[in-house]
């Protein structure tokens, strides 16, 4: 069967106006529960297509499938998750074509419902003691009574297809700043994704790192740091998507907190594209780099760093 393509608005300025708050989800089901994802990373819906097997393909992976010119794999989302489909194979599944860290994947799921706009403080923050195997629900919606589980479709495929580039352990301090004494605060609710950060960092020398699943609590740690509560990080480094509050809106907070005007503000997300640079600029952040580029967030910290010993060196002289 031909892919007959659904136009989704993600490419064009889906994430809504910067830093207020807002996201667009897709809303798909498998078996009884439903699903959503964030439509900045969905390309488009298509009908079933005829796919081609792939000796040694990873568990979990129907095969391949010519889109347009692109070779895309097809994760089978009710194989993943174990869940058997309420109607068997129907003509009523559907592929979500998705794009995110600079590549293109395709998911199988059993229907697709509706788009619905809210705000990041409708996700409820999905609690670490939850013990997803796979850590790939990062928040939890509720629209008419029911409760919508958000998917993160990255850590889905970084767990399918183990990419290296997520399994960075150590960075070299080519620059020879003292890591060991910033104060590095990581928003991200990705579990999987927050976990693997922390581990290159202070495996990298940055020894003091504070975690938030949210930006929500990131915020109010950093509120409670301005008042003099606790001790003021040195770098922030924030996804975009996040429950509670989005790094976009985290950042425009930060911005007009005195004090932290001129705090170094990274944000690291898969949605960072040419085309949407200009809303994290907006916002105030200083640096923004694509996941799931480990290796260049350490160096681009270090280089923070640099600049910050430099400004106490002249600040001392």
């Amino acid at each position: 069967m031909a892919p007959t393509g659904t136009p989704n608005t993600a490419n064009n300025d889906i994430l809504l106006e910067s830093g207020t708050n807002e996201l667009e989800i897709l809303i798909f089901g498998l078996g009884d529960q439903s699903y959503g994802v964030n439509v900045a990373k969905v390309r488009e819906v298509i009908l079933p297509v005829d796919i081609s097997a792939s000796p040694g393909q990873p568990e979990n992976v129907m095969g391949m499938f010519n889109l347009r010119g692109v070779v895309l794999p097809l994760v089978d989302l009710h194989s993943y998750f174990k869940i058997d489909p309420v109607n068997g194979e129907s003509d009523d599944h559907r592929i979500i074509v998705t794009e995110f860290n600079g590549a293109q994947a395709a998911f199988k799921v059993e229907r697709v419902n509706h788009i619905h706009r809210m705000s990041w403080k409708e996700v409820r923050v999905v609690p670490d003691e939850t013990g997803s195997d796979h850590m790939s629900v990062t928040g939890i919606a509720e629209l008419n009574g029911k409760l919508i589980l958000m998917l993160d479709f990255e850590s889905i495929f970084d767990h399918i297809a183990m990419q290296n580039t997520l399994h960075v352990t150590h960075v070299e301090n080519e620059l020879g700043v003292d890591r060991g004494r910033m104060n590095v605060f990581i928003a991200e609710d990705s579990k999987f994704i927050r976990n693997i950060m922390q581990n290159v960092l202070t495996e990298s020398g940055y020894t003091q790192v504070t975690l938030f699943s949210n930006g929500l609590d990131c915020w109010e740690a950093i509120q409670a740091a301005a008042k003099g509560e606790r001790a003021k990080p040195n770098i922030l480094i924030t996804d975009i998507e996040m429950p509670q509050m989005d790094g976009l809106h985290l950042t425009r907070q930060v911005r007009a907190t005195p004090g932290f005007e001129a705090m170094p503000v990274l944000l690291f997300s898969s949605l960072i594209t040419d085309d949407t640079r200009h809303k994290g600029e907006a916002c105030g952040a200083n640096t923004q780099i694509a996941k799931p580029e480990l290796p260049k967030l350490v160096q681009i910290v270090d280089t923070w760093v640099q600049k910050l010993e430099q400004g106490e060196a002249a600040e001392a002289a």
